[in-house]
This record gives C-alpha cells, structure tokens and sequence, in this order.
C-alpha cells in the first residue's frame, strides 16, 4: 500500500512540474541572456501600461481577506530576442526579506499576469542585433492590497 502511495505521488508531481515547463520557448543565439536594464529592454507603451495590466482586474477583495496575503513577490522571467518570454519563476519574502510564503491565489494571480504581458521590445547588443534578457517584476503587497511594482 505504502508503495503505491509513493507511485501515484511521484506521477502527479511529474505531472504538475512537467506543466510548468514550456517546451516551445526558445532563447536565441548562444542562449545566454543580458540583465534586464542593459542594453535597454523595454516594453510597448510605458510603466503605467504595466502597472494597468496588473491591476486591472486585480481581485483586492478577495486577497484583502486570505492569510498570508503580506510580502513581495517576485516573478522571475526571460525575454528573447524575438520578444517571447518564458523560464518563469516565483520567490516570495516578508518585507525585511527574510523567506516567507504568501497565499497561492495571490502567487498564481502575478505569475498568470506576467505571462500574458506582452509587447516587449529586446535591447540590442553592440553589434545592432537584439539580445536575450532576464526581467522581474517584484510586488509588494499589505495585507493584499498591492501597494508597489519595481522596478519603475
């Protein structure tokens, strides 16, 4: 019994990692990218198109009443030199930036949000040709109203 137990649970968790790997983003070149302010990567518009997109729709009522809805979140991510994103990632940390765990709907909330941004303009290296990028975003969140988005 103990082993099927094992079984079933490593099949569901190669089920949920293997989901979060998309397969069909691919970085340029020699795959290596550039931080995020250089050369400049920018997006369509300007940061308050940024800003929209997060609180949009942002579901203040709900997140107002979880637990564990305190802390920054940062997604992390990498932009192509064709402007595609991919390799996303999550950290959470309380605000003195000791480790901590914030409520998954609020995680899941910023990390679908930054998936769906698009319009990212890749900088160039000095040869002229677009480049790779890392980007994050960080969301500083009290008691879940988010009160900032770095960087600016």
């Amino acid at each position: 019994m103990k082993t099927v137990f094992i079984i079933c649970g490593l099949f569901a968790c190669s089920l949920l990692f293997s989901q979060e790997r998309d397969t069909s983003f691919t970085m340029c070149g020699d795959g290596k990218a550039w931080p995020y302010y250089h050369p400049d990567l920018t997006i369509e518009g300007d940061f308050w198109e940024v800003k929209k997109h997060f609180r949009t729709d942002y579901p203040l009522d709900l997140f107002k009443t979880l637990e564990n809805n305190t802390g920054i979140i940062t997604v992390q991510f990498k932009v192509n030199c064709k402007g595609e994103t991919g390799d996303f990632s999550t950290q959470q940390c309380d605000f003195k930036y000791q480790p901590n765990i914030m409520d998954e709907r609020i995680i899941n909330y910023f990390l679908a949000k930054s998936k769906t941004l698009s319009g990212w303009l890749p900088g160039k290296n000095e040869e002229g040709e677009a480049v790779n990028h890392h980007k994050f975003f960080s969301f500083r969140i009290k008691e879940g109203v988010l009160i900032q988005i770095l960087p600016k």
